[in-house]
C-alpha cells in the first residue's frame, strides 16, 4: 500500500466504502423474508423496522458532511467502517422487532457518514474527476449486486444472524486498515473541473441551479429507495423461474432456496448497473452534464413501468435496464453537485444532497407498504414511474434556467 500514489489510495479505501454503504442497504431488505418467519411477522411490518435505519442514512448526512470538512474525510471513513460494522454486529444478536430496528438505525446512521465524504475526497483529490466516479460507482454498484446473492448464500448456509456477523467484522477489519494509512487530503485542482466556468456565473444563480438539482435529486432518491427495498421480494413472488429450477434437487430448505433463488435474481440485476456507471462516468467527462442527465433518466422510465407489468424472465430483464439507467446517472448526478458549489463547502454540499436523497427516500418505507395493501405489488412500480416522469420534468426546468452556464467536465 505505502507503494500506491495518493490518487489511488483514495481510490482503494473509497471505492472500498462505496461497496460496503450500498452492500448494508440492500443486506435487510435482501433478507425480508427471512425476517417474517423468525420474528413472525407480515412483509409490511417487517418492511418498516428499517425505517430508522433509511432515515438516519439520510438525515445525518448533512451533519456528518460538516463532520467531515472540519476534522478531514479520512477520519469519517474510518468511522464509517467502525461504525457500520459495530451496527451490523449487534443486528446478529437482536432478537426482537425493536432490537433489530434499534441495530439497523446504528448501521443507517454510520453508514450517512460515506457519501459527503468519499465523495468529498473523491473530488478534491483527483484530477479526472467523471472517470474517478464512474470507477467508484462500479464498486457502489458491486455493493449492490453482491448484497442479495451474499446475503441469500448465507441465510441458506448459517442464517441471517451469522451473516450479519460475517459483514460486520469485515467493514470494522477495513476500518482498522485505513486507521494506519496516510493519506493526503489537500485539494487539487481538478482536470475536468466545473469550477474554471465559476467566476463567469453569479453566486446566486448557482445557488438556483443546485437548489432545482435538489428537488430533482429528492424526487430519484424516493424512486431509488422505493425499488431498492421492494426489488427482492417482488422478484420471489413474480419471477419464480428459478425457484422452479432449484426444486428439482429437492434441497432440504426450501424456504432458504426461495429467498436465495430471488436474491440471486436481484444481483444479476444489480451487475447490469455497473456498466451503466461506467458509460455515466465516460459520458460526464464529455458531454454537457444536464443533457445527460436527462438521458438517463428519459431512457429509465419506460423500463420502470414494464416492472408493473412483467413477470419471470422479462421482468429480470426489464429490471435490469432500469437500474442500467437509474444507477448509471450517477456519475453525471454527482459532477452536476461539484458544478453548482464551492470546493471548500464539497462535503458538506453532498451531505445536503444525501440528506435529501436517503433522508425523504425513508418514507418510501410507509408508502410502499400503504401502495402494497392499498392496491398490490406492482401498484408501487407505477408510482415509481410517475416520480420518474416528475423528475424529468423538473431536469428540462433546470436546463432552461441554466442554459447560460457551460456546465461541462471539462
Amino acid at each position: 500500500m505505502k507503494h500506491l500514489t495518493n490518487e489511488s489510495k483514495i481510490t482503494v479505501f473509497a471505492a472500498a466504502g462505496h461497496f460496503f454503504t450500498h452492500f448494508y442497504e440492500l443486506l435487510f431488505p435482501s433478507l425480508i423474508i427471512p425476517f417474517t418467519l423468525a420474528l413472525k411477522l407480515d412483509i409490511a411490518q417487517v418492511l418498516k423496522l428499517g425505517f430508522l435505519m433509511y432515515l438516519l442514512y439520510g438525515v445525518a448526512a448533512l451533519p456528518w458532511g460538516v463532520f467531515a470538512d472540519r476534522f478531514g474525510n479520512r477520519l469519517s471513513l474510518v468511522i464509517f467502517f467502525g461504525g457500520t460494522g459495530l451496527g451490523a454486529i449487534l443486528t446478529s444478536f437482536a432478537d426482537s422487532p425493536l432490537a433489530i430496528s434499534l441495530s439497523l438505525a446504528t448501521i443507517g446512521f454510520f453508514s450517512s457518514i460515506y457519501h459527503p465524504a468519499g465523495m468529498g475526497l473523491i473530488t478534491q483529490g483527483i484530477k479526472k474527476r467523471g472517470h474517478a466516479l464512474g470507477v467508484n460507482g462500479v464498486f457502489g454498484n458491486l455493493g449492490l449486486m453482491s448484497a442479495p446473492f451474499a446475503a441469500g448464500l448465507l441465510n441458506w448456509l448459517v442464517g441471517w444472524q451469522i451473516t450479519f456477523l460475517i459483514i460486520g467484522m469485515a467493514s470494522i477489519a477495513w476500518g482498522v486498515f485505513l486507521a494506519v494509512i496516510s493519506i493526503d487530503e489537500t485539494p487539487i485542482e481538478a482536470e475536468t473541473s466545473p469550477d474554471r466556468n465559476r467566476d463567469a456565473t453569479n453566486s446566486n444563480d448557482l445557488t438556483i441551479y443546485f437548489m432545482i438539482l435538489c428537488v430533482i435529486m429528492t424526487i430519484a432518491g424516493l424512486t431509488y429507495r422505493t425499488n431498492s427495498i421492494v426489488m427482492p421480494s417482488y422478484l420471489e413472488f413474480r419471477a419464480g423461474f428459478l425457484l422452479d429450477y432449484f426444486r428439482k434437487f429437492q434441497f432440504s430448505n426450501m424456504e432458504g432456496a426461495k429467498t436465495f433463488a430471488a436474491t440471486l435474481l436481484a444481483s444479476c440485476v444489480y451487475v447490469v448497473s455497473a456498466f451503466g456507471q461506467i458509460l455515466g462516468g465516460k459520458l460526464a467527462d464529455r458531454h454537457d452534464l444536464r443533457k445527460m442527465y436527462l438521458l438517463f433518466h428519459g431512457m429509465s422510465l419506460p423500463f420502470v413501468l414494464l416492472m408493473a407489468f412483467a413477470v419471470n424472465a422479462p421482468l429480470v430483464v426489464a429490471a435490469a435496464l432500469y437500474v442500467f439507467f437509474a444507477l448509471g446517472m450517477q456519475p453525471v448526478e454527482n459532477s452536476l453537485v461539484a458544478a453548482f458549489t464551492p470546493a471548500k463547502w464539497r462535503s458538506t454540499a453532498y451531505g445536503l444532497k444525501f440528506i435529501l436523497v436517503f433522508g425523504v427516500g425513508s418514507l418510501a418505507v410507509y408508502i410502499v407498504s400503504w401502495i402494497k395493501e392499498t392496491w398490490s405489488f406492482s401498484a408501487v412500480y407505477l408510482f415509481a414511474g410517475a416520480l420518474v416522469a416528475l423528475l424529468i420534468l423538473f431536469i428540462f426546468l433546470l436546463m432552461w434556467v441554466s442554459r447560460g452556464h457551460a456546465c461541462k467536465n471539462n
